[in-house]
């Protein structure tokens, strides 16, 4: 069987571990999709540029021919390798797609079956205003996608049943997994060597999106001035934060920005405690990675977060963008260890990627 996957946009994302995950824990042989990189900003260009000339010219000169003027017409100019991807991939007997709905001709590819796994729902809360029109089309392109894909995959139960309420859309439930050798090689004192960090810490991995909220931990970090609180991730800089945030960051927070993966999994090795502080989490592949490495994670009582961890038993829940909260869990956790240890048994029983590939190797076969 000739499997395609894909698109990988990045090796540091959810969903880019997701797909990496499934190919080296699967039977088969995959062709991983990575973007063309005439493609890499495809998405900048259309939410920066296409949507305002698009909605300027629909509202005024082509309000009755939309069709002159629409999104895929841009298209048809622009993304030519996106074309010649999509041809390549009718040569495959299944092709497993995955994440934000950009890429438009990758998304229509004719001939094979096609496997969807929906990895978010776009939450207009988590983007600033002038995301609404890009919130829309990306909504009504995911729905299209799951329409016309011949089985849909949902990474966390209530987005299964939201797709299913909401959309009509079937879909079947595998969660998110960790690749539990890959925390075997763990190795704390590692990090704290490579980067000077001596104290015990709390740990955000994350981007600077307020779907992360890194606003709340670097808040967090303000509330608790005498413990260290230490930042990874793409865009986790401290000019990023400064502008981000609105003013200085707290003397006790550390930035390292986008290191080496092997450097992310030594850091949670390192950490005292985890934090999640985004409010509409889907189901969040870092929340297992912290469990796999034993320590204690504190994140949102909403969505995925809640479907994998029972608060005071494996983990500990807060109160959505709730500072008060946050804070009253997150000094339970800093002494926790054996909440840590917990968790670490969980992803053990439930969310080792080894035992979820056989799942999606059904839904190939099928």
């Amino acid at each position: 069987m000739k499997i395609a996957i894909g698109p990988i946009e990045g090796h540091y994302g959810g969903a880019a571990q997701h797909i990496l995950n499934i190919v080296r824990n699967s039977r088969h042989n995959y062709e991983v999709i990575n973007i063309p990189q005439s493609l890499q900003n495809w998405n900048i260009i259309f939410r920066e540029y296409i949507l305002p000339i698009q909605d300027r010219f629909l509202n005024t000169f082509l309000r009755h021919n939309p069709k002159r003027f629409d999104m895929y017409g841009w298209q048809r100019y622009i993304d030519i390798p996106g074309k010649r991807l999509a041809k390549k991939l009718r040569e495959k007997d299944v092709v497993h797609l995955h994440g934000h709905p950009y890429w438009e001709q990758i998304y229509n590819v004719k001939g094979p079956r096609t496997v969807f796994t929906v990895h978010n729902l776009y939450n207009k809360e988590d983007f600033s205003n002038s995301w609404e029109r890009t919130i829309d089309y990306l909504t009504n392109k995911m729905i299209s996608i799951c329409s016309n894909s011949n089985k849909v995959i949902s990474v966390a139960k209530w987005l299964r049943d939201s797709l299913k309420k909401n959309y009509g859309i079937e879909s079947e439930y595998i969660p998110n997994g960790v690749n539990l050798r890959e925390f075997d090689t763990r190795d704390g004192n590692n990090f704290r060597e490579k980067f000077g960090i001596w104290d015990d810490f709390y740990l955000f991995v994350g981007r600077t999106t307020k779907y992360k909220r890194p606003e709340l931990f670097l808040s967090l970090a303000q509330e608790l001035p005498k413990r260290k609180f230490v930042m990874v991730g793409r865009g986790i800089t401290k000019d990023n934060l400064v502008k981000y945030f609105g003013k200085e960051i707290p003397s006790n927070v550390l930035c390292i920005g986008e290191p080496e993966r092997q450097d992310v999994v030594n850091a949670f090795d390192a950490s005292r405690a985890f934090i999640l502080p985004s409010a509409n989490e889907t189901f969040g592949i870092v929340i297992l990675e912290a469990m796999a490495s034993g320590k204690p994670v504190v994140a949102a009582n909403h969505l995925g977060p809640s479907e994998i961890i029972s608060d005071d038993e494996n983990g500990f829940l807060f109160e959505p963008d709730n500072l008060e909260s946050l804070v009253q869990k997150a000094e339970i956790a800093w002494n926790s260890k054996e909440i840590g240890l917990a968790g670490r048994i969980k992803v053990i029983e439930k969310y080792d990627w080894k035992n979820i590939v056989p799942e999606i190797e059904k839904i190939y076969a099928e």
